[in-house]
Parts: C-alpha cells; structure tokens; sequence
C-alpha cells in the first residue's frame, strides 16, 4: 500500500458513515487488494452500528475499484471483485480499468450488480479502449457477466465523452460488447466532421420496437448543431446503420428546433414532434 486515508462520520440522529481511500503500489498483487476489504471489513465497532454503511475507493496506477457495504455484512464477493479487479488490472491492456461493485444495496438491485468501465486514458485514442476490451475479453472469457462499457474517458466516477454500453434494463443480458458493436464504436467516434460525443446504448434482448442499439449524438458543452451540421452527421451515419438490417435509434441531441430521431428500419409510435431536417431520412430509413 502507498498511501491510505479514513474518514468517519458520525450524525447525531441517524447512521454511522466511513469512507477509506487506499492508493496501491503499482506492483501490488490481487491478494493485496483482496485484503484491504478484507481487513476493513473485520473491524469491530459498537452494535449500534451493525447496519451502517462504509465506502471504498481504491487505486492502483489510472484503475480505480469501488465498493460499499453495510457493517456486519458479509464482504466475501467484495474481496473476490477486488482480487479481480486487481488480476485484470495487472495485465495493462492498454487502458483503464474502473470497476465498480454495484454499491451497498446491490443484493437487493434488479440486473446485474458489477459494472466494469474500460477507457481510453487521458490523450489516447477511444481505439486504445475498444483494443483493450478485445484483449480482456480474449484473456478472462470467465469475466463476461458484468455490465461492461468502454469510453473514451473517465474522471472522478463519471464518464468523460463518448461511450459504448448496456442499456439499463433490468432484463439485460450480461455480456461483452461484441466486435461489431466495438467496432461501430470505433467508427461514430473516430470519424468526426466536427466535434461531438456518441452514446451507444445495446439493447440485448432487443427493446420497445425491436431496437437494438440506441446511439445518441451530443455537442460538446455549451453548443448546439445547426440544421446543415444535423444533416451531415445524418447523411454520414445512417445508410451504414441502415445496412445492418437492425433496428436502431438515432438521435441528434443539443439540435436547434423539435428533436432529430430517426428509427432505423423500424417504425415509432405517434405523437413525436421532428424538425424539419430529420424529415427526409425518416421517408429513407423509417419503414412504417
């Protein structure tokens, strides 16, 4: 361990907090950070406290894990998601590896409670973070019922720009994304007229309408794309996505004006209001 700091917090009229931050050696093993939750989670406290929560954020290199659970409890898939987090982290596959447990109530969560976010990191290409979930999933197959998403930056929790991931439903099926959703992906992001981010949601099974994949197309902070900028991205995404044969929602967001959504081979329900760009694609690629 490099370093390590611990706060607790006690309120008056209702529970008992702590958090521990824990900052790893680079050349830290998984039984190393199998035994930090461990450890924590052997600490004795008052009765009084059984119940209340802890938090962990742990460090090694730009990967990060995190966890929470309630004292007393039992921490066992906790430590087993750090001693993996760890194994995968060691590999370096080329980008960042930022795992999450789910939080304290994740016993008690629909869908699948692990969620792994692999991104690019900061100045690399987003293709450094689709190579790399390539390379995990070739090397640990036994790790592919998770939530996993690649970006193409992370930051304090959050994810930076673009990112390709599994819808929220709590029917999903746990899995890695496959090579032609990467390398999708790979396309929108990487082929960019002028800035944006993309947000690719897959949905498996397949939701409302058949759609498979929901890909939303963002300015960045503080912009709007104008109607001839609309139109460009339009015109340059949709006939590859029309040549899929899948049903996909294509959205313009942050568009002056009605929204810009386009269902790709498939048909919307009544009642949407469009803009006036988005009017010629849906006669092209909508079939109603």
């Amino acid at each position: 361990m490099a370093d390590a700091s611990h706060k607790f917090q006690y309120h008056r009229y209702g529970d008992y907090s702590s958090g521990l931050d824990v900052r790893l050696k680079d050349n830290a093993t998984a039984p190393q950070a199998e035994a930090v939750v461990r450890v924590m989670a052997t600490q004795q406290l008052p009765p009084q406290y059984r119940g209340d929560s802890t938090v962990l954020k742990m460090v090694r290199m730009t990967d990060s894990y995190f966890a929470s659970w309630r004292f007393g409890g039992d921490t066992t898939t906790k430590a087993e998601a750090a001693n993996t987090w760890a194994r995968v982290s060691a590999t370096r596959p080329g980008a960042e590896i930022h795992w999450s447990d789910g939080g304290t109530y994740a016993a008690n969560v629909e869908g699948p409670a692990e969620k792994v976010i692999v991104a690019a990191s900061s100045g690399a290409e987003p293709s450094s973070a689709t190579a790399a979930m390539r390379k995990i999933a070739g090397e640990f197959p036994e790790l592919a019922a998770r939530d996993w998403t690649v970006a193409s930056g992370y930051h304090d929790l959050s994810i930076v720009g673009s990112s390709l991931g599994p819808d929220s439903s709590p029917s999903r099926r746990t899995r890695f994304p496959s090579g032609s959703e990467l390398e999708l992906w790979e396309w929108v992001v990487s082929d960019q007229p002028f800035p944006y981010f993309a947000d690719i949601r897959v949905y498996d099974p397949p939701g409302m309408g058949g759609r498979t994949l929901g890909i939303a197309i963002l300015p960045p902070a503080g912009k709007v794309f104008s109607a001839e900028q609309a139109a460009q991205l339009a015109g340059q995404h949709l006939p590859r996505l029309a040549r899929s044969g899948a049903v996909v929602e294509y959205t313009l967001r942050g568009h002056q004006g009605f929204g810009f959504e386009v269902l790709v081979g498939g048909c919307p329900g009544p009642g949407r209001k469009i803009s006036a760009e988005a009017e010629p694609f849906i006669r092209l690629y909508e079939r109603c």
